[in-house]
């Protein structure tokens, strides 16, 4: 059992990255963090931009689009997990996309991306998969 499983968490602590290329999109899933207590949350447009910020800040948690128009979300992932010196390689990752292929989503599982959510989201599925990827027992929420 995850030792973080007992423990409560402070949402104000917790810093998200938010990767997408579409700004509406950012703004919406940082509004539902703030809903849910996040109030630290950096925003990427590009995978270039997250791996900047990935080294520029500790991240807890990235929420990752999938359909991005240079590399997808997939491709920064396995990045990610690829090379371990990388900063953000141990770093929970939730997949939020339009994307429910189910190819996509066992490449998503195949990198070690803990959590999917399928747009549109709603701040208690968010907080729930933060929570699961996290480690965190869901009667802590």
């Amino acid at each position: 059992m995850n030792e973080n499983a007992h423990k409560q968490i402070a949402w104000d602590s917790v810093v998200c990255l938010i990767v997408d290329d579409d700004k509406f999109s950012r703004t919406f899933i940082k509004t539902a963090l703030y809903q849910i207590g996040i109030k630290n949350a950096k925003e990427a447009s590009t995978t270039e931009e997250a791996l900047e910020l990935l080294h520029s800040f500790k991240i807890d948690v990235i929420l990752l689009d999938q359909q991005m128009p240079e590399r997808n979300g997939l491709d920064l992932a396995k990045e990610l997990r690829g090379d371990q010196t990388e900063s953000g390689s141990g770093t929970p990752i939730i997949m939020i996309t339009v994307d429910t292929k189910e190819r996509t989503v066992l490449d998503a599982k195949d990198l070690g991306i803990q959590e999917y959510l399928v747009k549109p989201i709603s701040p208690l599925a968010l907080k729930k998969r933060i929570c699961t990827a996290l480690g965190l027992a869901p009667e802590r929420m």
